[in-house]
């Protein structure tokens, strides 16, 4: 039976707190930068948002994102509609200045190969009264949300209107990195609905991450490129299941109709540098010795056999297949280790803490 890693998170997460505190720049309490938001109006009983393609690009813990809407307004005359999209301020272990700063950048919103003109607001809350930023001082205690403001003319039948802008990772004592993304708003537009919403998330080359699975069952969950959406799961959010995906170039595509959003995203990676929360070698995690590169304690007493399977751990996520049979074995056990038959030992690019980690447990194998 194959071991599922992630899950009974919230069991780890007292352990967690003791392992990662020194390893955490921000604080225990983690960073949260930002959500972005799906546009929406302040309301609107007949346009209809028929299709959303939600596209994601993570590139050094920055969040492009591309959005394609497409509305339909069933009347036939011209109608214009003040729009808003809201970003929440930062939160968290963050100085009163970063809480005043907007995490959005490159806002641009396209209609007809036209970039439309906003206004850029600030509010206490979402049915609070829009006043300009400067006119507020929001701090961890009394956060607030920026808004941006613009028109849109929709033309009778189909409106093509595109969206893009990027903000960076949010981070906390359990997540390396994370993000999210208020998708409700989407339900404020006549129907409550999105007809056709379509997800990509593209983390980058030989990535282990979590999104929480808000979809349904009838949403289709698919692998653009090499990967494979995995069978382990875990319940780090708050009622709230997560499911993790294996890539190893591409990018992860959820595609489901007439979605009615109620709940948010959120999707990110728990350790850069280990695909797994839970020890390499289970043994240890009575200890409490080790998460993953950069959290490990390598003063503590290993066996030669510990030492072995914490370093092949490394060439295992890169998708190294071995030849030997008890390393083939130990590895098979996990969800996320897809090997590479054609792949070569020399032919691993390790990073830079990838290789001093290595050195150390060769030179602890050597005592």
């Amino acid at each position: 039976m194959k071991t599922s890693t992630f899950i009974k998170m919230r069991n780890i997460l007292s352990t967690l707190f003791i392992l990662t505190l020194a390893f955490c720049a921000f604080g225990n309490d983690g960073v949260y930068l930002t959500k972005g938001s799906v546009i929406y109006p302040t309301q609107e009983t007949k346009i209809t948002l028929d299709k959303e393609i939600l596209s994601f690009k993570i590139i050094d813990r920055i969040a492009y994102v591309n959005i394609q809407f497409q509305f339909n307004n069933p009347e036939n005359t011209d109608r214009k509609l003040l729009i808003g999209f809201q970003a929440p301020t930062a939160t968290g272990d963050v100085s009163d200045a970063l809480s005043n700063l907007n995490q959005i950048n490159n806002f641009r919103i396209i209609q007809n190969g036209q970039i439309l003109p906003y206004k850029l607001k600030a509010t206490e809350c979402e049915d609070c009264e829009l006043k300009e930023p400067e006119e507020f001082h929001f701090s961890q205690s009394e956060p607030g949300i920026f808004v941006y403001l613009f028109e849109i003319t929709f033309k009778p039948g189909l409106n093509q209107i595109n969206h893009s802008y990027n903000f960076p990772a949010s981070n906390n004592v359990a997540m390396d990195e994370f993000y999210n993304y208020i998708l409700t708003t989407g339900s404020k537009w006549a129907g409550g609905k999105i007809k056709d919403l379509t997800i990509h998330i593209d983390m980058g080359h030989n990535k282990y991450f979590y999104i929480n699975d808000i979809f349904g069952q009838n949403a289709k969950w698919s692998i653009i490129g090499s990967g494979k959406v995995t069978s382990d799961k875990f319940d780090y959010i708050d009622n709230e299941t997560c499911r993790m995906v294996r890539i190893l170039n591409g990018k992860l595509q959820i595609k489901v109709l007439d979605f009615k959003p109620t709940k948010n995203i959120e999707f990110g990676i728990v350790s850069k540098y280990s695909f797994s929360v839970f020890p390499v070698y289970h043994d240890m995690y009575k200890q409490g010795l080790i998460v993953g590169i950069g959290r490990l304690d390598l003063e503590g007493q290993y066996t030669k056999k510990e030492l072995r399977l914490m370093r092949n751990t490394i060439y295992a996520q890169h998708g190294y297949e071995f030849s030997s049979p008890d390393l083939k074995a130990y590895f098979d056990q996990f969800a996320w280790y897809m090997p590479d038959p054609n792949l070569k030992m020399e032919d691993i690019l390790l990073t830079e803490m990838e290789k001093e980690f290595i050195e150390k447990i060769l030179m602890k194998e050597k005592q």
